[in-house]
């Protein structure tokens, strides 16, 4: 039995002993008495030890819980060192990203501009050339038409005049 049993026992030997009259005295049976106090006496050192072997693993027990949260507390640390570290390194290589984007974006524009500068100053050239060329052609054209005027007379410069306006609207239809 426990000792909390026999205190139980001793409590009721003296609750259920016979009271003497006038007081708050007692009769209990003696050997009743001595036998509980002794089995008492016996399981002490059994429960004190148990109570010792308690307390002994509860210390055991909260040392490795506290080295096991401190090794949580230490892992967690360096994950969030670890997060913070990516985060930044992220956060970095977003902006140098951003930064190379709007660069290429600048670069294209300027290129554009330039190559649109490039093809509209060929085109003015072209264009000259074309004016100048189309100049050529009416003077020589003119030339032409004085000389069959000279040697014809006026019949051979409607023809000629009527055959261009005529390729032309071939050539627009």
């Amino acid at each position: 039995m426990e000792v909390h049993e026999k205190l139980g026992q001793l409590a009721a030997v003296v609750t259920g002993a016979r009271g003497i009259p006038m007081s708050t005295s007692c009769v209990v049976d003696r050997e009743d008495v001595l036998r509980l106090v002794s089995d008492i006496r016996r399981l002490l050192p059994v429960e004190v030890q148990q109570a010792g072997d308690v307390l002994a693993a509860r210390d055991d027990v909260l040392t490795a819980a506290r080295a096991e949260a401190e090794h949580v507390v230490a892992d967690a640390r360096a994950r969030a060192d670890e997060l913070v570290e990516q985060q930044a390194v992220m956060r970095a290589a977003r902006e140098r990203a951003e930064h190379i984007v709007a660069s290429a974006r600048e670069e294209a524009a300027r290129l554009r501009s330039d190559a649109d500068d490039w093809c509209d100053g060929k085109l003015a050239d072209f264009e000259s050339e074309v004016q100048r060329l189309l100049q050529q052609a009416a003077r020589g054209r003119e030339r032409l038409r004085s000389r069959r005027a000279e040697a014809g007379g006026d019949e051979a410069e409607a023809p000629a005049a009527e055959e261009p306006a005529a390729r032309s609207g071939d050539g627009g239809s």
